[in-house]
């Protein structure tokens, strides 16, 4: 009789570990880091006077999202890249970066500073 109920009690214990594993990978509580490396500035004014003293007009961008797959579809003049399933997307074309999406948190920015001798 004892074997029987351990062997029940082993089971059960099966099945719940099963399940942890099962909901803990269909959650994707991991992220995917996409790096976008050196990004222009470009003209950054405020009230029509341009900003000195910034380190670089290059910066790195780290976004962290929740990302399983990641669509890429041409447009005339670069690519929008749309992130699933948040729905995020990433415009990336010769003259602009635009990320919608994402919330402050989830970007982080490193500037591009070059090493003069």
């Amino acid at each position: 009789m004892k074997g029987i109920i351990k062997g029940i009690i082993g089971v059960i214990v099966f099945i719940l570990l099963i399940r942890t594993v099962a909901f803990t990978t269909g959650c994707n509580f991991g992220g995917t880091n996409i790096r976008l490396e050196n990004v222009s500035l470009g003209t950054v004014t405020m009230e029509g006077r341009p900003i000195e003293g910034l380190p670089s007009d290059k910066v790195n961008l780290l976004l962290n999202v929740s990302a399983q797959e990641i669509e890429i579809a041409p447009t005339a003049s670069g690519s929008i890249l749309t992130l699933s399933p948040s729905g995020a997307t990433i415009e990336i074309n010769s003259s602009v970066v635009s990320i919608m999406g994402l919330g402050p948190e989830q970007i982080k920015v490193e500037w591009v500073v070059s090493q003069q001798d």
